[in-house]
């Protein structure tokens, strides 16, 4: 950046002008609303989940606590997005298999007995399909699928919790620990921007619920928020690419990564200068790349809470083609962001809101007009906000439900 937040201090700027601010927030509020799984799947996803792990102590004839299974990911960190159809919900499973009998194995005999004990139930969950960490279950006919990782007690010498299966690494193991992870990110996306407009203060306030016993829900939730939004950027921008972007797009635990390091340094650095939610988003997404290390030609986005993982290890066998790709998604989505916040909500049409948010950003656009004004439109904003704000994340320890 040649200036600090340029990027940001010229979309605000032009918002403030417009008066055009809380009627994004409006948008971007039903936007959200667009993005959650739809009740009816979620319970079928359950069904689903908690079945997975009787199954597999059966197969490989282990005592069901020697089984542990436990979601990882968006679902666990409480980013998820609905994707867009024909594309399915993807869930992504932990299945910690605990004790000598497995343990002692080597990473290919272990992979290769979990992927066995997923079969049998085939017209249910379809033809287990090996990938490079995970074993995918397709569940034909649902609008689900899991990512199902096999994983065991983590090497001392690596000071992981688990490890995985990693056919890229010489031993065909490679340190994780997901639970700590989510903890990271929840950490410091459980931490708040105190904003100085005194409307937004007071439907925050207005809008609170509670809608699981001790779970209060805020409003003001802003890292998932951007995250989500960010990942619905990234899936648009990719649903007709051509295959060799495609499968180069930036990982969601990267813009995770990122994300978060960038707001708890807007937080730590800047936390009484920002002024409302668009504000600290769009400085978010500005700063991503400036957590991104370079040293000797390689690339590392270290795992926070276990500095031996790099989640850009493929950036560097692939001729910087996902390196490449990450600078790609990020240019057009600050343009794109940039070229719809300057036209103006007014101004906007159908086109210029689905290039950036897709079809459901349309649909929010829609509902969103005539313009809602004064107090009772930002209360109607944040009351928006509150039923599309995920419940508090999962905690390690926490019963194992997809939360």
């Amino acid at each position: 950046m040649t200036k600090p937040f340029e990027f940001t201090k010229s979309i605000v700027d032009a918002l403030v002008q417009r008066n055009d601010e809380r009627q994004w927030e409006l948008l971007i509020a039903k936007l959200l609303k667009r993005l959650e799984l739809p009740p009816e799947d979620k319970v079928e996803a359950e069904i689903a989940y908690n079945e997975l792990g009787n199954q597999i102590a059966q197969k490989l004839s282990l005592s069901r606590h020697e089984v542990e299974v436990f979601p990882q990911g968006s679902m666990r960190t409480q980013t998820t997005i609905n994707p867009r159809h024909p594309r399915k919900f993807d869930l992504d499973i932990v299945v910690k298999l605990i004790g000598p009998k497995y343990e002692t194995l080597g990473a290919e005999e272990m992979f290769a007995a979990f992927g066995k004990a997923l079969q049998g139930n085939e017209s249910i969950t379809g033809q287990p399909k090996m990938k490079r960490r995970c074993w995918r279950l397709d569940y034909p006919n649902r609008s689900f699928y899991f990512d199902v990782t096999p994983a065991v007690k983590g090497a001392s010498v690596t000071g992981a919790v688990l490890r995985v299966r990693d056919p890229d690494t010489n031993s065909n193991w490679s340190p994780t620990n997901p639970l700590e992870f989510a903890q990271w990110f929840c950490e410091r996306a459980d931490r708040r921007f105190e904003f100085s407009r005194p409307l937004f203060k007071a439907a925050m306030d207005e809008a609170r619920i509670e809608p699981l016993p001790k779970d209060e829900v805020e409003l003001d939730d802003l890292l998932r928020r951007t995250v989500q939004i960010m990942k619905l950027h990234r899936d648009n921008m990719y649903h007709f690419a051509a295959e060799n972007h495609k499968v180069a797009q930036p990982i969601s635990v990267i813009i995770v990564t990122l994300a978060t390091h960038a707001y708890e340094n807007l937080l730590n650095d800047k936390s009484h200068t920002f002024t409302s939610p668009i504000e600290v988003a769009l400085a978010l997404v500005e700063a991503m790349p400036d957590y991104i290390n370079k040293s000797a030609g390689k690339y590392f986005v270290y795992n926070p809470a276990l500095p031996a993982e790099n989640f850009a290890d493929r950036w560097n066998d692939d001729e910087n083609r996902r390196a490449e790709e990450f600078s790609r998604w990020h240019k057009q989505l600050t343009t794109d962001l940039s070229k719809l916040l300057h036209t103006g909500s007014r101004s906007a049409n159908e086109a210029d809101i689905r290039e950036v948010f897709g079809a459901a950003g349309v649909e929010a656009w829609k509902e969103t007009r005539p313009t809602a004004s004064g107090l009772d439109g930002i209360i109607n904003s944040a009351r928006g906000l509150a039923n599309t704000t995920p419940t508090a994340a999962i905690k390690p320890g926490s019963s194992q439900t997809l939360g």
